[in-house]
C-alpha cells in the first residue's frame, strides 16, 4: 500500500496522495491509521485527499458506508476548515459522493471534487506549498 502524506504548515492543510490503481480495504485502513496518528496532536487541519492516481477499488459500498460514519482521521475542529476528496475516475468519484453523503448523517464535512485544481482553489493552497513530508511513500507487506 502506497501513499504520502505532506503538510502545508503555513495554512495547516494536510494532503494525502494515494499513490494506487486499485484501493483495497487495507489501504484504506492504512491511510486511516497513518493520517490519525500524524493529526493526534495539532490541528485543526483542511485537507486533501488525492484519489486521482486511483482508477478503482475492492472495498464493498457496504464498507465504504461505515468508513463515512467513523470519526474523521484529521479532525476538522471548530475552525470548519474544509475537507476535500479528489476523484478523477467515475467510480472512485461515485464513491466519494457516497461517504459525503453518509458521512454528513455523523456530522462530517467532505467536498468532492473531480480535480486537484479545484482542491487546492478550494482550501487555498498550491502544490508547492506542501514542504513538510509527514509519512513518506511507502510499500507496507
Amino acid at each position: 500500500m502506497r501513499y504520502q502524506v505532506d503538510l502545508d504548515p503555513a495554512h495547516s492543510v494536510i494532503r494525502l496522495t494515494v499513490i494506487e490503481e486499485m484501493v483495497s480495504l487495507e489501504c484504506a485502513e492504512s491511510c486511516y491509521q497513518g493520517l490519525s496518528r500524524v493529526t493526534s496532536t495539532g490541528g485543526p487541519y483542511a485537507a486533501i485527499y488525492d484519489l486521482t492516481m486511483a482508477k478503482g477499488t475492492t472495498i464493498p459500498t457496504d464498507m465504504i458506508r461505515e468508513f463515512a460514519r467513523r470519526r474523521p482521521s484529521i479532525p476538522t475542529g471548530k475552525a470548519g476548515k474544509p475537507h476535500v476528496v479528489v476523484g478523477k475516475f467515475p467510480v472512485i468519484y461515485g464513491l466519494a459522493r457516497l461517504f459525503q453523503m453518509c458521512g454528513e448523517f455523523v456530522g462530517n464535512c467532505f467536498e468532492v471534487v473531480h480535480s486537484l485544481e479545484e482542491a487546492y482553489e478550494i482550501v487555498c493552497v498550491r502544490p508547492e506549498d506542501f514542504t513538510v513530508c509527514l509519512l513518506p511513500e511507502r510499500l507496507v507487506a
